[in-house]
């Protein structure tokens, strides 16, 4: 987008805040994250700033759900909620899916309305596997953010350096993304070929919702990639089971979030 439509929208924003639809959202955080990363980002303040109650960082422990920000705080129900939760960052995708299904439950319980789904690179994939795997409460929108729905050629590295000297040395350097810990993600994430968990989630049946994908363009100018996940894998256009069905917008450099994700995502959520 243009820096004129950037101005525009958050003109139109902060006139009309009350045109946001979405009632209920909850962020998933992608690979080595966690809820925060959303703060930290500025995604839940500018979703704040249009009207959304931060309503909390969902954490689960052996004795159930726990919520350091509790909705008993407030007098009345928040007309829109915003959550973020903690999910293992390097299980394997079901895995995850399987923690996500709680935390939705909860919510849902909570809010007995339709949730909107916002995840950022591997958290896309943890949602949309919860989608076609359980979908156990109504969701209307899942939103994806340099997501690899076709995989990674960096998974396919990672996968294939597991258990070789190199990911000793990664390790004894510090670079935990390459640990041994996360290998069962790293095979999920890999490129889309029969055989792999991805060619097995993009041909799955997906429930009729919205479905939006937000990519980094890779042609503009170079310093705008994002060297993490090809663009042509963030666009959910490109999945089997989705041809066609998902709208496709730009935001962003490199494959971290960054203020106009927040800028864009409160516009996604007010059509």
């Amino acid at each position: 987008m243009k820096n004129r439509d950037w101005i525009i929208l958050a003109i139109s924003l902060l006139l009309f805040p009350t045109t946001l639809w979405a009632q209920t959202v909850v962020l998933v955080h992608g690979f080595q994250g966690n809820g925060m990363d959303w703060r930290e980002d500025g995604i839940t303040q500018t979703l704040q700033q249009q009207g959304f109650v931060d309503g909390g960082d969902l954490i689960f422990t052996p004795r159930g759900i726990y919520n350091p920000l509790p909705t008993a705080v407030f007098p009345t129900k928040p007309a829109r909620m915003v959550y973020t939760l903690e999910l293992p960052p390097r299980a394997p995708i079901l895995q995850q899916a399987q923690w996500l299904n709680l935390y939705l439950q909860q919510i849902y319980a909570q809010r007995q309305e339709p949730l909107t789904l916002v995840g950022h690179s591997a958290g896309g994939l943890v949602a949309r596997s919860w989608l076609v795997q359980y979908a156990s409460v109504p969701v209307d929108t899942l939103i994806t953010i340099a997501t690899p729905h076709l995989g990674t050629p960096r998974a396919n590295m990672a996968s294939a350096a597991t258990n070789t000297p190199m990911t000793l040395l990664a390790e004894a350097m510090g670079f935990n993304e390459w640990t041994e810990e996360a290998q069962d993600l790293y095979r999920d994430m890999r490129t889309e070929e029969p055989g792999r968990f991805l060619y097995w989630l993009n041909h799955q049946p997906h429930p009729a919702i919205r479905y939006v994908a937000v990519a980094r363009d890779d042609k503009p100018r170079p310093d705008q990639f994002d060297f993490v996940v090809p663009t042509y894998s963030q666009n959910m256009n490109n999945v089997f089971a989705l041809a066609g069905k998902a709208e496709y917008w730009v935001s962003g450099d490199g494959h971290s979030l960054d203020s106009e994700d927040g800028l864009l995502l409160a516009r996604l959520l007010s059509r």
